[in-house]
């Protein structure tokens, strides 16, 4: 299904849209299922600093944690600078494979990482906007649907290796809600933390 994205100046381009996956209730209920089995080992995988779609965590932790961190820092004369940046078109860059390996390294049951493979292979799409539909389905090779309860929490775990290893990218602190990411750097000056920023974004 697509959706127009609210407050879009121009909706004559395909950025405009989100496309959601409609998927049948039973379809839907298996994934809650599938869902409570999974987080038991999301604390095998996840960083602490990935507050989404985990329970007990909220996206004002998030802001006041990164709001604590500033101002410990400032008592210290250092100086912090955030970059936020937003990943598009995340769920439909998801490679199944790798998603799998990920899995299978952070130990979750090689049950739930075949039914995982399973659920994501010989999918198909036919985009409608409510008016008219696309006359034939397309097979889809990567991705996870948009719109269903499991896709965040796979996406959780398909990123969480960039989320342990920030310290590659020089940065003190990197915060993460699905697709939103806040890159902290701390330093003596504005300057130093602008450099490391820079460096990260690219």
């Amino acid at each position: 299904m697509v959706i127009p994205k609210p407050g879009k100046p121009d909706y004559s381009g395909p950025m405009a849209y989100r496309m959601i996956s409609l998927l049948p209730t039973l379809s839907k209920t298996i994934e809650h299922v599938a869902l409570a089995r999974m987080t038991v080992f999301a604390p095998n995988c996840l960083s602490l600093l990935q507050f989404a779609c985990r329970k007990g965590y909220s996206p004002l932790d998030t802001v006041h944690l990164i709001l604590e961190k500033v101002y410990k820092v400032s008592n210290d004369k250092l100086y912090s600078s955030a970059l936020f940046l937003d990943v598009q078109g995340d769920f439909d860059k998801v490679l199944h494979q790798r998603l799998a390996e990920i899995m299978t390294n952070n130990n979750f049951p090689p049950y739930l990482v075949d039914w995982v493979q399973s659920y994501l292979s010989d999918r198909s799409v036919r985009i409608t906007d409510g008016a008219a539909s696309e006359p034939y389905f397309t097979p889809i090779q990567v991705g996870i649907p948009q719109g269903t309860p499991l896709s965040p929490f796979l996406f959780n775990v398909y990123s969480s290796p960039l989320c342990h290893h920030h310290q590659r990218l020089g940065v003190d602190i990197m915060v993460s809600y699905v697709d939103d990411y806040c890159l902290l750097a701390i330093s003596v000056s504005w300057q130093r933390n602008a450099i490391t920023l820079t460096a990260a974004g690219n």
